[in-house]
């Protein structure tokens, strides 16, 4: 909401976007009658002057401030400039200005009873309180700009980050950010191209870049889990909001504290503090994008790690650095949480076959499988190698330990505490093949079953 502007009297000089003073015809005095009408609309209250296309107040100290202070954030030239031509709208720049009779605050002119000093996680006052800083402060109030516009996707960020004219700039601020009523469009556009004409001569000389997106979430979601020891590959697309070429010298650089030893560092990274450049004999011209992809190699310690990193061309400036375009050192964060590897798990690969040495060999490992109820499968019984004939004192030994009937095909001790029995329709030797099977398939149920205490 901007502030009101007192009406000049008819004989008062009212000063025109080229400087010159003009005096204001008595027969324009219906113009108040309007501009009082429009005052009692909803919205934005349209200040005297808007209709005849004057620019009511020349830039200032602090809408070049502001300016500069959007360069820094990543946005280009033109975007800085649509907010500009905004704030000087609303309040121009002023973060004192108090809209008299209404509830406008503070150079956006957020609403007292709502984004001003109310709105649950989205107040200037208490975002002010929680720095430790003034509400009244023009720094605190571009900083709770950029905290609404970043934390906040309705208020037009993307919007505005994909706008490529003053025009479009402006109008995404005006509509997702201000959300007037009565915006007076064709002022805001005016002092929008005032403010680009004024103060992007300065900024033609810049080393800059605004995030588009990345491939892992963002810090504020929380930390993305990765196992010790592990890689995961990750991309970052960046624009290239200043007006510098970018080069095989570009590169996506450790910060806080610059240049530091990343952990997630690997053989493959231009170095220990750079994590990717553009490849050699590539150029990003102003304006356009590029995915910057490296792998992040976890380290063996677990904890929670949070990565920063910044923009740089080597040998000549960090794009965060006084007079370049940003964006901080701060701005571009991964949070990562490394776990510990877990213990090494049987693969639960049957053997191929063959026993320990010295032992007969199972030539086969697809074994009756019996239910609770002592059903089976049907599979075929496992065989065995060819065994030595039994003589006639173990066939003796077996019928002293009580085992009917004795054994008609070749058995042999399986190694394993348990009998292999050849094919026979006795009581006993059925008993023995049961015992056989069951054993087997205990085994094999401790092979492949859940896997816990493997």
């Amino acid at each position: 909401m901007p502030i009101d502007v007192a009406e000049p009297s008819a004989s008062e000089s009212v000063e025109t976007s080229s400087g010159s003073a003009r005096r204001r015809r008595p027969q324009l005095s219906l113009a108040a009658l309007v501009w009082a009408a429009l005052a009692l609309a909803p919205g934005c209250v349209l200040a005297p002057g808007d209709e005849l296309g004057v620019v009511v107040q020349d830039l200032n100290a602090n809408s070049r401030a502001a300016f500069d202070y959007f360069l820094a954030r990543g946005l280009t030239p033109v975007q800085a400039a649509g907010i500009v031509g905004n704030l000087m709208q609303e309040s121009n720049c002023d973060p004192a200005a108090v809209q008299p009779g209404g509830p406008g605050r503070g150079i956006a002119q957020w609403s007292v009873g709502g984004r001003w000093d109310h709105d649950a996680g989205d107040n200037a006052t208490a975002y002010a309180s929680s720095h430790g800083a003034s509400v009244w402060s023009l720094t605190l109030q571009l900083d709770f700009i950029w905290f609404e516009l970043t934390s906040f996707s309705g208020y037009g960020l993307a919007a505005l980050r994909a706008a490529t004219t003053v025009s479009a700039a402006t109008i995404a601020f005006q509509n997702r950010f201000e959300g007037c009523g009565t915006c007076v469009e064709t002022q805001r556009l005016a002092y929008a191209n005032q403010a680009l004409a004024a103060y992007a001569t300065d900024a033609a000389s810049t080393w800059g870049a605004s995030f588009v997106s990345q491939s892992f979430p963002y810090a504020s979601a929380g930390a993305v889990t990765i196992t010790a020891g592990r890689t995961a590959s990750v991309s970052i697309t960046m624009r290239n909001s200043g007006t510098h070429a970018w080069d095989s010298r570009t590169c996506i650089g450790t910060t806080v504290p610059r240049d530091r030893t990343s952990p997630f560092a690997g053989p493959e990274w231009p170095g220990p503090n750079r994590r990717a450049c553009v490849p050699a004999g590539t150029t990003v011209a102003s304006g356009a994008n590029h995915t910057f992809t490296w792998t992040m190699h976890a380290p063996a310690t677990a904890g929670r790690y949070d990565e920063h990193w910044g923009m740089l061309e080597e040998g000549t400036a960090w794009f965060s650095d006084s007079g370049q375009g940003g964006p901080p050192d701060t701005d571009l964060e991964g949070i990562f949480t490394v776990v510990a590897a877990p213990p090494p798990v049987d693969a639960g690969t049957p053997d191929a076959g063959t026993r320990d040495a010295g032992a007969d060999v199972v030539s086969t490992v697809d074994v009756p499988v019996i239910d609770d109820a002592g059903n089976t499968d049907d599979a075929p019984a496992p065989t065995t190698d060819a065994a030595p004939a039994r003589d006639a004192a173990a066939d003796a030994a077996d019928a002293s330990a009580g085992h009917e009937g004795g054994m008609t095909g070749a058995a042999v001790d399986g190694g394993c505490g348990c009998r292999v029995a050849g094919p026979n329709t006795a009581d006993g030797a059925g008993a023995r093949a049961w015992i056989f099977a069951v054993g087997l398939v205990a085994a094999r149920r401790r092979r492949f079953g859940t896997g816990v205490g493997k």
